[in-house]
């Protein structure tokens, strides 16, 4: 076990905190001491004159469920800082592995990641996670949609009594196994097709167990007041706590309801639900390409999508014709896994449909037909000034709402959103140092303790004797994201040194080759 004394640190605690200079010592995977502590012939001793150390960031909103498969040492997220993700949101968790929707995973796993999946249930799937060993903390959601696409496939009508029972039964059994609550993504098929009641009956077992629902609500533009609302319904009459998933005004005509969200979630807090949210800080977002069809077309599982496509074209374009003037421009492919990566990656759909000759719908449609797998893209949709707002909420955490990538391989492929590389280190350095719209104490809160406390984490986002040795020791001066849109995978800069449980993992920028992260369970 590694012995560390760090010398002379702004220690930044998490809690919100004024900072302080201290020594701070470590070992046996914890911090043991915080005071002046002697020099020891046993220790390596860390001068962190002019440094901050942190705890290690907790990442609210990730999607590496797949990709810690792919690339167990989580290269990307750890070299910004980031010792511990909560992952399986938006509804999408990596099991169960079951039915249909195991069937249709299998081919696009092989085709994206090139794995290949020998696990159907939760236990199994974290013990796979422990085998790889992987680079960071893991504390897992059960995603409904997963759950409901596996029992009863990508149908719109409600599952009867029977099914209900049985999607219970699935996710009682995830949270007995680990899982620290329920997501769901009420924008994706099929949680798109869940009503709030059917939720809140699907909710029952995580209420039993303590959990958290974390929910990407319905709609995040138009209709962005009316999904807060039913959130707040749902959270309230299945008695849980509630994570709003990346809090967000789409679309410039939408910008001015922000005001309205903060009431509505601020007076649901004074009625006493517990109910917190996560943003990342840009203003563009990043998810599949097929998530700007209506959600009928994905009914009936992957063939009778494609035969929508083909069939109900007109339909499909009917309703699509009401975007705004500029809707496609804002559109850009970041990554395709067909051979046409190259022409496309990068470029809007306006641009591409003009090459072709074609009006853009028309475009995306001959797109995703051709495509076995849904290209990803980038949506510019948002505001600056609401996104600052929004983090200046004491009740907003950090999320980056990413997987993790790597510098090379299958997960260096594409140009991904630039939040895979540089989440954290952009949040500090934007909203601390250029623009003072919050202490630095306040923004190591929002990126560690504050989630910790929400969604149950034992033991972990603060400095304190005791807790687990994740930490991360930087150059508030000089802490900085570099990743851009044309180079997402860039490292940041700042960062000397990131502990997991109490192992460094990342020293001067560079990964050093261990793997310390735990898959963490709930009530562990």
């Amino acid at each position: 076990m590694t012995n560390l004394i760090f010398k002379s640190c702004l220690i930044i605690d998490g809690s919100g905190a004024e900072p302080y200079i201290s020594d701070l010592r470590v070992s046996q995977g914890k911090v043991q001491e915080i005071g002046n502590i002697p020099p020891n012939p046993e220790a390596r001793v860390i001068d962190g004159t002019g440094l901050a150390l942190a705890p290690g960031f907790i990442d609210a909103h990730g999607h590496s469920d797949y990709h810690l498969l792919v690339l167990p040492n989580g290269e990307s997220k750890l070299l910004q800082g980031i010792t511990t993700e909560v992952g399986g949101n938006c509804g999408y968790s990596a099991v169960p592995f079951l039915g249909e929707l195991a069937k249709e995973r299998r081919i696009g796993l092989k085709k994206e990641y090139g794995l290949k999946i020998d696990f159907r249930a939760f236990s199994e799937y974290l013990e796979k996670l422990k085998e790889k060993g992987i680079g960071f903390n893991f504390a897992p959601l059960v995603g409904y949609n997963t759950v409901r696409a596996c029992l009863i496939g990508y149908r719109r009508e409600a599952p009867g009594t029977k099914e209900m029972k049985r999607i219970q039964r699935e996710i009682e059994k995830a949270m007995a196994e680990g899982a620290f609550g329920m997501s769901a993504g009420l924008i994706y098929p099929p949680g798109s097709y869940a009503t709030k009641e059917e939720l809140i009956s699907a909710l029952e077992p995580v209420r039993e167990a303590d959990g958290i629902f974390a929910c990407h609500i319905r709609s995040e533009g138009e209709r962005l007041l009316e999904a807060i609302s039913e959130l707040i319904e749902i959270g309230t009459k299945a008695k849980v706590r509630v994570e709003l998933s990346h809090l967000k005004t789409s679309g410039a005509e939408n910008w001015d309801k922000l005001d309205k969200a903060f009431e509505l979630i601020e007076n649901a807090q004074k009625q006493g639900l517990d109910i917190k949210a996560d943003r990342y800080p840009y203003t563009a977002s990043f998810t599949i390409l097929s998530s700007v069809l209506p959600d009928w077309v994905f009914e009936g599982g992957r063939e009778a999508y494609l035969e929508n496509l083909k069939k109900e074209r007109e339909r499909i374009k009917k309703e699509m014709s009401n975007k705004p003037y500029d809707y496609w421009d804002r559109i850009i492919v970041s990554q395709c896994f067909s051979k046409k990566a190259k022409e496309v990656e990068g470029k809007s759909i306006s641009e591409l449909a003009k090459k072709t000759g074609m009006n853009s719908i028309d475009f995306v449609l001959d797109f995703l037909s051709e495509e076995e797998i849904s290209p990803n893209a980038i949506y510019n949709s948002m505001s600056e000034i609401n996104m600052e707002r929004i983090f200046q909420k004491d009740w907003v955490m950090v999320g980056s709402d990413s997987g993790a990538r790597g510098s090379s391989g299958i997960l260096a492929k594409g140009k991904p959103h630039p939040r895979v590389s540089g989440t954290f280190p952009k949040f500090i350095s934007e909203l601390v140092r250029k623009k003072n719209l919050l202490s630095l104490a306040k923004a190591i809160e929002k990126s560690s303790w504050l989630c910790a406390g929400h969604f149950g984490i034992k033991n972990r986002g603060k400095i304190e004797k005791g807790y687990y040795g994740d930490l991360v020791l930087f150059d508030p001066l000089r802490i900085e994201d570099r990743a851009s849109f044309e180079n997402p995978f860039l490292a940041p800069v700042g960062i000397e040194m990131v502990l997991v449980n109490g192992e460094i993992v990342v020293e001067r920028n560079r990964l050093t080759g261990l793997t310390r992260g735990e898959v963490l369970k709930r009530k562990q």
